[in-house]
């Protein structure tokens, strides 16, 4: 029996609150009543405050800028300013040096970092050079699955003194200055670390890849998960509770050492991220008062106008452009079955692929033409992108020209066939992202009418972004798979498609460039670029490489993202940018003004 138009909010409501569990007792309420916050988003992470990000989730990002810390961060404008750290190293202050050769070039750079007396853990126990070195110990050890050891992989760390320590960059590092090496808690993962070294120490790496990766995930399950939630933490909230498939809550860390105006008490106490998959379910809790405000991982695009029609003072709805890059990799394994039956490994079909598509068209349809068409994997804003790179703009004719050049041709029922094969392929995203469905939707159709076959095959996040999915290409896990990848544009290393990047069996799983794509002249101009200190230089590397890229598209770029997200206006310092990129990175200042919270930054 369908609904009426009456009750259907009644139902949605209902559905609403039995999923964000807000109807079950004991549950956060949103408001600030109790000082608390109450952020909903449509992805749950696998696992949080993992050190070394080997599930490098825009979700899980996110939440651990609640309950993490670093020796030095950016703020909204891309300004640095210190946390861990007494002060930003500069070349002014002496902290950031480099070393150059009789040419000019410099060959080495180094940093120097002070940690602050009052930085502690969670449990009270100082941050000290040993957690830094830990870190850094465990980030090269090749038995750890990580997306890249790039640049820490040839760093030194030296002692100054108790809480002075330099890192030196030889080959020398193009942000050394920019970004600072990550901590972890030493004193409580050494144990469980030292049991991994000793388990997998003697397994040869090519041999027993699964053995030493399965080890890995054990190990650090025991710090990130729901059912082990991280020992000590190092940011202003830590974790207290995590209903898997519900909600995850955080209380503020009395050890934190950074004091809001007016003392942390007039702050936010505690926040509760509620997971709640189908945006259109999001979309109502909004409406409903049930949270406070959403997570840059929540409604999208075109439910985000829809919010902002009816908004009545009651919140907020923001479009704030991203570091966020929207594309559909191919599965360009050669040794897959089926990559070699469709010829997915063959450039001229992964160019037909991408002509047969409409996306200016669809970005009108769905975002209003806000959302930039993208031909590189490059941010516009970054000083390194390329503007005049190779446009694959819709052309159905030239598309079919390439398809029939790879020997595929229309059957009676108008799917390419080549040696009594269809060409069907079979497109995954996350499901219940419902903007993510209906560029599906839209692409499926554009497709068909080329003769391509495409079967929409989606899973919820948590298993898209597990590490045996999303970098089980070369297991042929998925054919075309739709998702974004994040990254701060001032720090652009190109090393997305890198060879040394593609994850395999073994590696470990490690990298992300998932679709596996190699190409001998990109690797030697990234890994110039790396080590190039001009910029005009830097941007002509950049320039010859993303061409490389655009002519083999292994990934077919749709658009960068303009993220929405909404929240209560007495809300203050709920705020990101394309350099922060989450609203959780000031999260210490987050707060109601009801309560006393002085409003710091405002949303621009």
């Amino acid at each position: 029996m369908k609904a009426s138009n009456k009750n259907a909010p009644r139902i949605w409501l209902t559905l609403s609150l039995l999923l964000t569990g807000a109807a079950l007792t004991g549950a956060a309420l949103a408001g600030p009543g109790n000082n608390s916050l109450v952020v909903g988003t449509s992805q749950e992470p696998p696992n949080i405050y993992d050190p070394w990000a080997t599930n490098n989730l825009a979700i899980a990002s996110e939440i651990n800028g609640y309950m993490g810390a670093s020796l030095v961060s950016k703020d909204n404008n891309g300004d640095l300013y210190a946390d861990i750290a007494i002060s930003v190293p500069t070349l002014a202050n002496g902290g950031y040096k480099l070393t150059k050769n009789a040419k000019g070039d410099v060959t080495s750079n180094s940093v120097t970092y002070t940690i602050r007396k009052d930085a502690k853990w969670s449990d009270g126990t100082p941050i000290t050079v040993k957690d830094f070195q830990f870190w850094l110990r465990v980030e090269q050890d090749e038995r750890v699955p990580v997306p890249s050891r790039d640049p820490w992989d040839k760093a030194k760390i030296s002692v100054v003194d108790g809480d002075t320590f330099t890192i030196t960059y030889d080959p020398p590092y193009l942000f050394a200055d920019q970004v600072s090496p990550p901590v972890a808690p030493s004193v409580s993962m050494a144990s469980a670390w030292n049991a991994f070294d000793t388990a997998t120490a003697k397994l040869d790496p090519k041999t027993s890849a699964k053995a030493i990766n399965d080890g890995w995930v054990k190990f650090i399950a025991g710090f990130t998960t729901s059912r082990n939630l991280p020992k000590v933490v190092a940011g202003p909230f830590r974790p207290t509770a995590w209903r898997a498939g519900n909600s995850l809550t955080m209380v503020r860390n009395a050890n934190y050492w950074r004091t809001p105006k007016g003392g942390s008490d007039k702050y936010v106490q505690s926040v509760q991220y509620r997971f709640i998959p189908n945006t259109n379910t999001l979309k109502v809790n909004v409406l409903s008062g049930q949270l406070d405000a959403l997570s840059a991982v929540g409604l999208t695009f075109d439910q985000g106008i829809d919010l902002q029609r009816s908004e009545r003072s009651k919140y907020k709805t923001y479009f704030v452009p991203s570091a966020t890059w929207e594309h559909i990799d191919i599965n360009g394994f050669s040794g897959v079955q089926k990559v070699k039956d469709l010829d997915l490994d063959d450039r001229r079909v992964r160019q037909a692929l991408l002509y047969s598509i409409d996306r200016a068209a669809l970005t009108k349809a769905l975002f209003q033409s806000k959302q930039q068409v993208s031909n590189t994997f490059v941010n516009p804003i970054s000083k390194v992108y390329k503007k005049d790179a190779k446009d694959y703009g819709f052309d159905p004719a030239k598309a079919k020209a390439l398809f029939a050049a790879a020997g595929w041709t229309p059957g009676s029922d108008g799917v390419l066939t080549k040696g009594g094969k269809k060409f069907a392929l079979n497109f995954t995203t996350t499901a219940g992202n419902t903007t993510r469905e209906r560029v599906q939707q839209i692409l499926q159709a554009q497709w068909k009418s080329v003769g391509v076959q495409v079967n929409i095959q989606n899973y919820p996040s948590s298993v898209v972004f597990a590490q045996d999915f999303i970098g089980g290409g070369s297991n042929g896990k998925w054919d075309m798979l739709m998702y974004a990848w994040t990254a701060d544009p001032s720090l652009e290393k190109g090393n997305l498609f890198t060879s040394s990047q593609i994850p395999t069996a073994a590696n470990g799983y490690s990298g992300q460039n998932e679709p596996g794509w190699k190409n001998a002249e990109y690797d030697a101009l990234w890994t110039q670029a790396g080590s190039e200190f001009d910029l005009a230089q830097r941007v002509k590397l950049f320039d010859r490489m993303q061409s490389l890229w655009a002519e083999d598209v292994p990934s077919l770029p749709l658009y960068f993202r303009v993220n929405v997200y909404t929240k209560v206006p007495t809300l203050a310092n709920y705020t990101f940018s394309a350099y922060t990129l989450y609203p959780s990175w000031n999260a210490y200042q987050i707060g109601w003004t009801a309560k006393g919270a002085a409003e710091i930054d405002v949303q621009k």
